[in-house]
């Protein structure tokens, strides 16, 4: 607590050179450049950690589902070992694009996936490159102010709300809380499912939302954990013992998840990690303590992509390894509520173009 406190003159300069940046931007000092080809940006006030690759994900199965054609994702690609545009391909590798979007091309169909650190030049590339792309998601953009998004979601997490955090290094944000008036959607995620209504309006008021905002609440929906063959699932419920393996910026909702029914035993990475001979070999040694007759090893879906691409994977290979999906979901039946105003105003910017 003491050492947060020595950060915060630091916060207070980090927080004016963001604010006049911000302010450079909204008098049009700065430039931010619209494109032709439609674009949806999902972003977040803080550091990680907000849920925004399934809710991109939730977004490109809406696209999908009303036949919008075909799609592309644009992302910065953070940690990987790659510079500049690389549009993703059958051999491409983890390292290449990083985890999320690995992990996006690999799982959803008939969409482009591209990383590139300057997102102007990345929707270009798209734009030559796929020719039919119809509309390009914008994966962790929200502070990249040189691109207006046609469409801006913001999430903001239950468990840490913007409102109640601090400008870096103080605390976890990327620039001060009245950032959030710039999005056209705020959706808060990681709630409880059992969520009341007495806390949603605590919420809204907390946030403090401009008449053309709507806040919307959304949850992860756990499902069947799949084997790394994806041969075989499992049901959770039937084990004893689950050695949760995380490289994420927040795990305790998955190990919560599993404590619902069995005893759960962490082992931690830094977020986006990639995993050397001596990880693995330190999950294994971990794992193998563990004294029971009903164990398994469980992960995350971005950590699945992680460690199913290690060259050391055979370390662990024999091991009952599985990862959890999640799905978003929203209370009390509102995603009728959400997937009508992002179309509402994905096609009402595609009129104006």
């Amino acid at each position: 607590m003491v050492l947060s406190y020595l950060f915060y003159p630091l916060s207070i300069i980090y927080t004016l050179v963001v604010t006049i940046r911000n302010k450079a931007f909204d008098y049009g000092v700065l430039h931010s450049s619209s494109h032709s080809i439609p674009t949806i940006g999902v972003g977040n006030l803080s550091a990680g950690g907000t849920g925004k690759t399934p809710h991109v994900e939730y977004l490109v199965r809406l696209l999908q589902k009303e036949n919008y054609g075909r799609l592309a994702l644009l992302s910065r690609g953070y940690k990987r070992k790659t510079k500049g545009f690389v549009l993703a391909s059958p051999s491409s590798k983890v390292e290449e694009i990083g985890d999320e979007p690995y992990q996006m091309y690999c799982k959803l169909s008939d969409v482009s996936v591209a990383v590139c650190e300057d997102r102007n030049t990345g929707v270009q590339l798209i734009g030559k490159h796929c020719p039919d792309t119809n509309v390009i998601l914008l994966d962790d953009v929200y502070q990249h102010r040189y691109i207006k998004p046609d469409v801006l979601v913001l999430l903001t997490d239950y468990n840490m709300p913007f409102y109640r955090d601090r400008v870096i290094p103080f605390g976890n944000l990327r620039e001060p809380r009245k950032g959030y008036k710039r999005a056209d959607v705020i959706v808060v995620t990681k709630c409880p499912a059992d969520m009341t209504e007495q806390t949603k309006n605590k919420i809204i008021d907390a946030i403090k939302p401009s008449e053309n905002q709507k806040v919307y609440f959304s949850y992860l929906e756990y499902g069947m954990p799949l084997s790394f063959s994806q041969q075989s699932t499992i049901n959770i419920d039937a084990v004893d013992d689950v050695f949760v393996i995380a490289g994420i910026a927040n795990p305790i909702p998955l190990v919560n998840k599993v404590k619902e029914t069995s005893k759960a035993y962490l082992c931690q990475f830094p977020d986006h990690h990639h995993f050397t001979k001596a990880d693995m070999e330190l999950i294994r040694k971990r794992f193998l303590a563990v004294n029971s007759d009903s164990k398994i090893i469980l992960t995350t879906e971005k950590d699945y992509v992680r460690l199913k691409s290690s060259i050391y994977r055979n370390i662990i290979d024999d091991l009952p390894i599985y990862y959890i999906p999640i799905e978003v979901r929203f209370h009390k039946n509102l995603s009728p509520d959400f997937d009508t105003q992002i179309l509402s105003l994905l096609k009402q910017r595609y009129i104006l173009k």
